[in-house]
């Protein structure tokens, strides 16, 4: 049996798992992982350092508290973390458990992140350690030192308890006593030994032998016993309360209205087994639908939100768009580099890079193409090379993102070609491969990027400019 353990910071998760330990429980620790993955030495630090600089170190050594400052005061960072650990954590977890899984055994794995990371599959159920909010303020000023403000930030920016319970088997409440929530714990433990228990099997009737010391001269004794029942007739007394068989409820109604109340009593059975079934399985399919968008979101990071949204609003630009286009490009890379020699983010070729910085009269001095490297600038310069394009194709979604992989020369050059469009301004077939491929994957991930990050679309842009 496999138990995910899981809630909100504060919530009194340590001290359950705490005492499922000690009633012979096996635990598996996320944060136990975490922690030997950003020890001295650990696995993760190399990326940590890359994507957080010096400033977060001491040393050899990370410095956790200036690290979660900084990642709980701030979701891209939050995000560009846990892009880091969670990988590594879910690996490691996946190990242990796999380990540690045997027939009569009781593994938890305690992960605060269980919903958040696409992990509720991993497990047979799923228990939810709650507590009041005030409770987790009180204990997050008496454990970390935090203010009010600060304290209230941190449970923010994770999952909504209530969310958590929806997804969940069951709910331990630690707003009391230490004693009730053990006391809740221990009628969880049972109610899993009881679903685990084997279903013991009736031993057979045991055959006595007769030793060879039994007396030759012994009757044999028959194989079978046989019981005398008396026979009853109409003269006979009748014994109160003895019957051969149970009374029915049917007993004594008419033929045709026993067989109708049989058949009602079976419809009503067998309607109740049909709707308890499709509740099951509804709730199976909703579990299934949000374990889905949990993975879907996770292959969907946003980074780096405050300027994409600034910049495409300043183009009249979907950022959902813009944010696609990032992914593809360079899997939000700040330092990516192409073998053809483009840069940044959205991946800006020398040229492409010089000509809009011209455009923003930016090609002076405070200008070079390793200004690329900073996010801020390449976002500012490919939202804006996007917004040319937007505008010089009317705001056709395919043909944008079709030039800006494949160069605008070449669009236009299709949209002629009777083979490709049929009239001249709609791209009925993309001839390359990659290119098509490519606009493929931007306008998928820009509709999700619409359903998780910017609902609210934004109206196409219908005027035309062209520019020089």
């Amino acid at each position: 049996m496999k138990i995910g353990l899981t809630g909100s910071i504060a919530c009194g998760k340590s001290t359950v798992s705490q005492y499922l330990r000690q009633k012979g429980c096996f635990i598996v620790d996320a944060d136990a992982i975490s922690r030997a993955l950003t020890a001295d030495g650990g696995a993760a630090l190399p990326e940590i350092r890359r994507a957080f600089g010096d400033d977060v170190f001491s040393g050899a050594s990370l410095d956790r508290a200036k690290l979660g400052q900084l990642v709980f005061a701030d979701a891209q960072k939050r995000e560009t973390l846990n892009a880091i650990l969670h990988p590594m954590i879910l690996s490691e977890i996946r190990r242990q458990l796999d380990r540690l899984d045997a027939p009569g055994q009781i593994v938890v794995g305690d992960v605060p992140l269980l919903f958040e990371c696409g992990m509720a599959s991993m497990f047979d159920t799923i228990w939810v350690v709650r507590a009041a909010r005030e409770t987790q303020i009180q204990r997050l000023f008496e454990r970390d030192g935090l203010s009010r403000e600060q304290a209230e930030r941190r449970i923010d920016s994770q999952m909504p308890p209530d969310e958590k319970i929806r997804r969940a088997n069951a709910v331990i409440d630690t707003s009391g006593t230490i004693e009730q929530t053990q006391k809740q714990v221990d009628g969880l433990l049972e109610s899993v030994a009881a679903s685990a228990a084997p279903v013991r099997r009736r031993r057979p009737p045991q055959t006595l032998h007769l030793s060879d010391d039994v007396p030759k001269d012994r009757p044999a004794v028959p194989r079978r016993a046989v019981r005398v029942v008396p026979i009853e007739t109409e003269d006979s007394p009748r014994r109160v309360g003895r019957s051969s068989r149970a009374r029915s409820p049917f007993d004594g109604l008419p033929t045709p209205v026993r067989f109708l109340a049989l058949a009602l009593a079976l419809i009503l059975l067998v309607t109740g087994a049909v709707s308890v079934t499709k509740t099951y399985l509804a709730k199976q399919e909703e579990r299934r639908r949000l374990e889905a968008e949990a993975a879907e979101r996770a292959q969907h990071p946003l980074y780096y939100g405050d300027l994409i949204t600034l910049y495409a609003a300043e183009q009249s630009l979907d950022p959902a768009l813009v944010s696609a286009v990032i992914l593809c490009e360079s899997s939000y890379d700040p330092k990516a580099e192409s073998r053809l020699g483009a840069r940044g983010l959205m991946q800006l070729m020398p040229d492409t890079a010089e000509w809009v910085a011209h455009k923003l009269d930016e090609d002076g001095a405070d200008y070079s193409f390793d200004n690329l490297y900073d996010p801020q600038t390449n976002i500012r310069f490919g939202t804006w090379y996007l917004g040319y394009l937007s505008r010089r194709f009317n705001g056709d979604a395919t043909k944008i993102v079709c030039a800006y992989h494949a160069g605008q020369g070449n669009v236009d050059s299709w949209l002629k070609n009777p083979q490709y469009s049929s009239d001249g301004v709609t791209l009925d077939v993309i001839p390359t491969q990659d290119t098509a491929t490519y606009a493929s994957r931007v306008l998928r991930a820009r509709d999700i990027y619409r359903k998780y990050y910017f609902p609210i679309e934004l109206p196409d842009t219908q005027q035309t400019e062209t520019e020089s």
